[in-house]
């Protein structure tokens, strides 16, 4: 595959991400302070409007119609929160309305993290949406209750639609008077820039700029992680038309995507994770192996930062070049794309009993979850479940069993106690959104069947509603069972309360015995028979602990093994556990080994992370692996693909790849300023290094750096 190089501009563009200002995020949400400000103002300005959703909706419209339209040097796609400071009658203002006493009701649980119908939007435009609600409510008599609430929700759309085109036509005029002084090129980019914003996302995409524009604008404005979905499927028309007619090339509609990409950036705090999928098969079960498959991966050697996350869905069709170049593009310290198991994925959707061209349809809707495009209104990661925690809280309380089989068998029953406490809270929270409402109405407006329906997502209006508990901290669950049941049932050498007592103690002058579980006991994570059947018994144990528990939208619990941060924070409420873990140490990462514990290879790690079933976890799985660069090219590079063939053949649910050496990461630790850009594997997403915490760096140079 000839690689395309990246322009200058995209260089420049580059340089001006990695300056941009990092921003913390409060609870999900997503907004800078200038337009947490117009939001506060545009709900007091709401005051008399009867209901909660639809002076959310004025809020959100408020916000559309006043923020500042930022245009920053060199983009050719547009769409940038506006970071600036507040000036001091901004401060004055936002003390007055704090002052006025305008709360904003709580909006517990979940939004946003879905693909949203990207498709409708470049067809039909954001026009196309509002003819379609205006004709819903004309049929409408509103002496009827029902159609009262429906009527409620259709008016929320219009004024964010309509605020949202307000939004477009002023970055039309900014970008014509930042013509009147630019250069004559770019000048003449902005003009261009304008034209495309009069069209889009008002009216139907023409080209694939347009395409790109109109879903970047829309995005830009919902604050929360709504991922691109599948583009090299969508956008395929759209570039193939442009070709044909000859206003683009590939090298054009890379530089495209670029541009498109560094966007995220500025949008996103710390610490999370959007982006896309490319290949896999389309609708039909086609193979999807397209040059915009090519492009998008491309593009992740040019942009080379946290975002987008791009996934590469992988089945037996999948060309060889496409694993060829993500090898590449991960031994030159890229941590994208992962790898995610197509077969296997739609084969767990279609249990859920998604029809067919649903199940194939689909996205990692943040770090590895995986919800339908356009119709997912899922609760991913609802909430974290600690699995040693619960455990260690258990042990604390008796330890007075017979038998290891009744010890696992009671850990069951606190377990599902767990989760069904936890389930009834997320109940609660969907009620109260119901009520209340907390998304923004703009992605109901292209999430099926809300429109249909006439009802939120809040309200249940999206088609998909499964709800994910995320259980973390396998392994080190599987390695205390097996310290246990050697210890304490077979060998007899300690009792379950002695043990417990030197846990309490965290090993305090039991440094010998700790050394022993580390190096002598078995660990998951090395194919071995008694670790790896614990691993068995544990995840058929977590795809059943839901069974029977219902959402308040009527959907199921589905599981899901991943970790994203959760493990260092669960890891520091976490006592010393019998795997050898002292407390407040980050656990294990999503369902590979503990740190450092896989010793024989990367090969044993894959046989154990696939020795159970993956697709009941429908929430997400991920397994970590860390190589040196040197085992990424050459002959190492070809054993890199048969071990990727190897975990996809086996049922292994995503694997992501980080090529960076333990020597990196000890300078990284030491002169931050000098690796701002170096990029790892979290558990489930990646982070720049030098923005972890302390204890979280640790952890991941702990991890086991795997040779062939």
């Amino acid at each position: 595959m000839n690689l395309i190089p990246a322009t200058d501009r995209v260089v420049k563009l580059r340089k001006a991400a990695l300056r941009a200002p990092v921003f913390e995020c409060s609870i999900g949400i997503f907004r800078p302070e200038r337009v947490r400000l117009l939001f506060l103002e545009g709900w007091a300005a709401a005051a008399t409007i009867p209901t909660c959703r639809l002076r959310r909706a004025q809020a959100e419209a408020y916000v559309l119609r006043n923020m500042p339209p930022v245009i920053n040097p060199d983009e050719l796609i547009v769409g940038c929160p506006d970071f600036s400071p507040l000036t001091e009658d901004e401060i004055r203002r936002s003390e007055k309305v704090a002052s006025a006493g305008h709360a904003i009701p709580g909006a517990g649980g979940l939004s946003s993290h879905m693909a949203l119908d990207f498709e409708k939007l470049l067809t039909v435009g954001v026009n196309g949406l509002i003819k379609e609600i205006k004709a819903r409510r004309a049929a409408f008599d509103l002496n009827l209750p029902e159609h009262i609430a429906k009527d409620e929700f259709y008016q929320g759309c219009l004024v964010e639609l309509e605020g949202l085109l307000t939004a477009a036509g002023r970055y039309v005029e900014h970008a014509r008077l930042l013509a009147q002084s630019a250069s004559p090129e770019r000048a003449a980019e902005l003009e261009q820039i304008a034209g495309i914003l009069e069209q889009v996302p008002a009216k139907p995409a023409r080209t694939f700029r347009e395409a790109l524009q109109s879903i970047r604008f829309y995005l830009f404005t919902l604050w929360g992680l709504f991922q691109m979905g599948r583009p090299d499927q969508y956008l395929l028309p759209y570039y193939q038309a442009d070709l044909a007619a000859g206003r683009l090339t590939p090298e054009s509609a890379l530089e495209l995507i670029d541009c498109f990409s560094f966007l995220y950036s500025y949008q996103l705090p710390t610490a999370t994770s959007i982006g896309l999928m490319v290949g896999g098969r389309d609708k039909n079960g086609g193979n999807v192996a397209n040059d915009l498959t090519r492009l998008f991966l491309q593009s992740i050697g040019h942009v080379r930062l946290a975002y987008p996350s791009i996934g590469l869905c992988v089945h037996q069709e999948t060309p060889d070049d496409l694993l060829d170049l993500s090898i590449k593009l991960l031994s030159e310290g890229c941590s994208h794309p992962a790898l995610f198991n197509d077969e296997f994925i739609t084969r767990g959707l279609r249990k859920l009993g998604l029809p067919e061209e649903d199940a194939r349809n689909y996205t990692h809707s943040c770090c590895v979850e995986i919800t339908p495009c356009a119709k997912s209104g899922v609760w991913i990661s609802s909430p974290y479940h600690n699995l040693p925690g619960i455990l260690m809280e258990f042990l604390c309380e008796r330890s007075d069993f017979g038998s290891f089989n009744k010890l696992l068998a009671a850990y069951r029953c606190r377990l599902r106690e767990n989760v069904e406490a936890a389930a009834l809270r997320q109940n609660l929270l969907q009620l109260e959104r119901s009520r209340l409402g907390g998304e923004s109405l703009l992605a109901a407006c292209l999430v099926h069947d809300c429109l249909e329906t006439g009802r939120s997502l809040d309200q249940g209006g999206a088609i998909y509603n499964y709800i994910c508990p995320t259980f973390v901290g396998m392994a080190n669950m599987v390695d205390s069972l097996a310290a246990i049941n050697l210890l304490v049932f077979k060998e007899k050498e300690i009792t379950l309360a002695e043990l417990v007592r030197i846990l309490k103690d965290d090993y305090k002058g039991n440094e010998p015995l700790r050394k022993r579980i580390i190096t002598k006991l078995p660990h998951y994570g090395n194919n071995e028979p008694l670790t790896d059947q614990l691993a068995q018994k544990i995840t058929d144990m977590l795809t059943h602990i839901g069974a029977g528990l219902k959402t308040f939208r009527g959907a199921t619990l589905v599981p899901s093994l991943f970790s994203y941060l959760e493990h260092e924070r669960l890891g520091q409420q976490t006592m010393a556990t019998p795997d050898g873990r002292l407390a407040g140490f980050p656990l294990a990462d999503s369902v590979g080994a503990v740190q450092g514990r896989d010793k024989h290879g990367p090969t044993a790690a894959i046989l154990s992370a696939t020795c159970w079933d993956h697709t009941p976890f429908i929430g997400g799985t991920a397994l970590n692996l860390k190589f040196g660069k040197s085992q990424m090219s050459g002959e190492a590079a070809t054993k890199m693909k048969a071990l990727i063939k190897t975990f996809m053949e086996r049922g292994g649910f995503e694997l992501q790849i980080n090529s960076v050496d333990r020597e990196t990461l000890l300078k990284a630790r030491e002169s931050p300023e000098n690796y701002g850009d170096l990029l790892v594997r979290i558990g489930g997403y990646s982070d720049y290094f030098t923005r972890l915490s302390p204890k979280m760096q640790v952890e991941i140079i702990a991890r086991t750096e795997h040779v062939f």
